[in-house]
């Protein structure tokens, strides 16, 4: 979402003591000969916003990606200027390498304090290079290899969960998928970066998270969920006020924020930790090093942003596997016979659980999309030609400084002119196979040369982390449990750049059925 002036001015936005960001000066009219198609059919209030939000959105940018090209612009509701939006790899690769020239898009800074706080997640320029500088070393390989006990310790509590719900059920059971993963994901980050155990989601804490959490989720696939961040990208201030969306992010906020000061009071009665806690905690004695407010800022961005996204992922893992058996149970065959391969490199050898991983987080990722702003005027790069709206084409793209881009990561990750005509479709064995892959110089850098965990200085810094504890819980379950699709009408939503399942309305609802799973 891109900031803009309410009004229907061109300045973008002033500086305000609440997102502390530099005025813009206006963006000019662009050059005849560089202007970019515009997507079609917007509303004159809210442009297509409101379009991608009532709808299907990361459909709805495939759809625009393939009429406009790689690299088009919309219209921003509230007479905003247009959004630029960029997936061509060599255009995002460049964004993403040039830190200082394109930082995070206004609209998000705010609504992030709002919700961890000004942790790693939030900061921007110089002092995102000094926290994520603070931070790298407790997600070294090494550090996540040590991680691998607790994992899979928190994977087989899941696991023997789910196995005797299926039990007492006959069985079988039907249920809601969603608050079993994220209370193993919420235990996995409590142990490994805090020392701390959550209780599998019987502590009042961990109830409190999940309560917020799905009363922020319900609240962003509402309208209010909508309008709040149009609001508040027009006029900062709001985000001090009593709106509805706000307020939502505000519980969240306030119960991690407490968790962090306990983490604190504890974690300082044991330095002897190497944890993200200890090293938190160091940093508060360091000359020019966190203030106590940055550490629980940091905690609360950890606790929230290291388990609903992993969680998330392996939500639609799971929907991907019950619909589709024969994936399932090649993936079983594999787990089954590989039963003692629980440390980190142990699982490293599993070459279709690897498949299936980059499969499923190419598919969903757990940030569909995000957004940058730029700083100064630039020169984007393009992998091909563009067609621009003169009937021109072009290599390259001028930026002028205050303009918004959107990166479509989801989009990105199933474009058929990159990934061919079955790019939507949910096949594993397209690592595996010789040849089926595109050309390296074809796809962006990042991860597996995806872009699902951002690339360059800003690549994930716990990715790692992420990737080897969706591998595990999904091996812990899949290896002893079925999983199967429901009659339920499942949905996505985009809240706060996360996808959320919907069904009936209701977010955060996904309905798989779970039976035992036979030994080969």
């Amino acid at each position: 979402m891109a900031f803009r002036n309410i009004l229907g001015g061109r300045t973008l936005l002033s500086k305000s003591p609440v997102t502390n960001w530099p005025h813009f000066d206006s963006v000019p009219t662009r050059l005849a000969d560089d202007a970019l198609r515009s997507a079609n059919s917007a509303s004159w209030i809210w442009g297509h916003e409101l379009e991608a939000f009532q709808g299907q959105a990361l459909e709805l940018y495939s759809k625009w990606m393939h009429t406009y090209g790689p690299v088009f612009k919309i219209k921003a509701a509230l007479f905003h200027n247009e959004i630029i939006v960029v997936g061509d790899h060599a255009a995002v690769q460049h964004i993403y390498a040039n830190i200082f020239t394109y930082m995070k898009s206004p609209s998000l800074r705010p609504l992030i304090a709002s919700t961890v706080g000004k942790g790693l997640v939030w900061a921007d320029g110089e002092d995102q290079v000094f926290q994520r500088r603070l931070l790298s070393p407790a997600f070294t390989l090494e550090n996540v290899k040590r991680m691998a006990d607790d994992i899979w310790e928190c994977a087989e509590k899941l696991e023997s969960t789910l196995t005797n719900l299926a039990l007492s059920g006959a069985g079988t059971a039907t249920l809601n998928i969603v608050p079993y993963t994220s209370r193993c994901t919420l235990d996995i980050i409590g142990r490994v970066a805090f020392g701390h155990d959550f209780g599998f989601g019987e502590s009042i804490e961990a109830q409190e998270i999940a309560t917020s959490w799905n009363h922020f989720v319900n609240t962003g696939i509402s309208f209010a969920g909508f309008l709040g961040p149009i609001i508040i990208r027009a006029f900062p201030l709001i985000v001090s006020l009593s709106s509805k969306h706000v307020q939502a992010l505000g519980r969240v906020k306030a119960i991690t924020g407490t968790i962090a000061k306990r983490l604190i009071e504890d974690g300082a009665q044991n330095e002897k930790r190497t944890n993200i806690l200890s090293l938190l905690l160091r940093s508060q004695g360091m000359t020019g090093g966190l203030s106590k407010a940055q550490i629980i800022d940091n905690i609360s961005t950890i606790i929230m942003a290291g388990h609903e996204t992993t969680g998330g992922a392996l939500n639609f893992a799971l929907m991907e596997l019950a619909r589709s058996p024969e994936v399932q149970k090649k993936l079983r065959d594999e787990l089954q016979q590989s039963r003692d391969a629980l440390s980190y490199d142990g699982i490293q050898k599993l070459e279709y659980l690897d498949a299936v991983t980059k499969e499923a987080l190419r598919l969903h990722p757990p940030a569909p999309h995000t957004e940058r702003v730029a700083m100064k005027d630039d020169v984007l790069p393009l992998t091909a030609a563009i067609r621009m709206s003169n009937g021109h084409f072009s290599t390259s793209f001028r930026v002028q400084k205050g303009q918004i881009f959107h990166i479509p990561i989801t989009t990105m990750n199933t474009n058929p002119d990159v990934w061919g005509d079955d790019a939507g479709e949910f096949k594993p064995e397209r690592w595996l196979t010789p040849n089926a892959m595109p050309p390296s110089n074809e796809l962006p850098h990042g991860w597996s040369n995806m872009v699902t965990f951002s690339d360059g200085p800003r690549l994930c810094i716990g990715y790692r982390l992420a990737v080897f504890e969706f591998k595990v819980v999904l091996a812990a379950l899949i290896r002893s449990l079925e999983f199967h699709s429901t009659d339920a009408i499942v949905n996505t939503k985009i809240t706060q750049q996360i996808v959320q399942p919907v069904v009936d309305g209701n977010g955060g609802v996904l309905p798989l059925r779970i039976s035992l799973a036979s030994h080969t």
